[in-house]
């Protein structure tokens, strides 16, 4: 079997695992097949998006400027948990930027409610999680990684590349 194909089995392993761990924004369990997981849903920065016009426009069309914790077709499971807390983070250090700059009060607000949602969410999967039993849990928990590092690349192999030095007022 090679890399890829392996990689691949890893992977699918993983969605199928963590697609029965999807909730909404509200922390209610939104179970779906892997097919589902993976045809019916765009990925966005902190988890799975539902909503049918993003999905069809490949996660280009969100109507609400990916406020993903206020969505109701939002979709998170936990592998997506450290980039929800990441992103809870960022909106704090920006609520405070916003404070600084002394802007409107309705912008304070909005990024305060923002991280309030975001940070329910987080709440609601890690008390999911918790409640589960500890090797059921470990397994979860080592999908969740396997996702995160095939999300960012982390098991591709550079290509090689072949340098060409070019001559000098040659442009080709």
């Amino acid at each position: 079997m090679s890399w890829i194909t392996a990689i691949t089995c890893i992977g699918r392993a993983a969605v199928k695992l963590l697609s029965q761990q999807v909730i909404d924004r509200n922390g209610t369990a939104r179970p779906c097949s892997a097919q589902t997981y993976e045809h019916r849903s765009i990925a966005v920065p902190f988890g799975g998006c539902t909503e049918p016009s993003n999905v069809k426009a490949g996660g280009y069309a969100c109507p609400i400027r990916f406020q993903c914790a206020g969505c109701g077709f939002y979709r998170p499971d936990p592998s997506y948990l450290p980039a929800i807390e990441d992103h809870a983070n960022s909106l704090r250090a920006d609520r405070e930027r916003a404070r600084a700059m002394d802007a409107a009060d309705f912008v304070v607000d909005n990024l305060t409610s923002e991280i309030t949602a975001y940070e329910e969410i987080a709440e609601k999967m890690q008390d999911r999680l918790a409640a589960l039993p500890d090797d059921e849990r470990a397994e979860l928990e080592d999908a969740a990684v396997m996702l995160r590092r095939l999300r960012a690349g982390g098991d591709r192999v550079p290509l090689p590349v072949t340098v060409i030095n070019r001559q000098e007022g040659n442009p080709r």
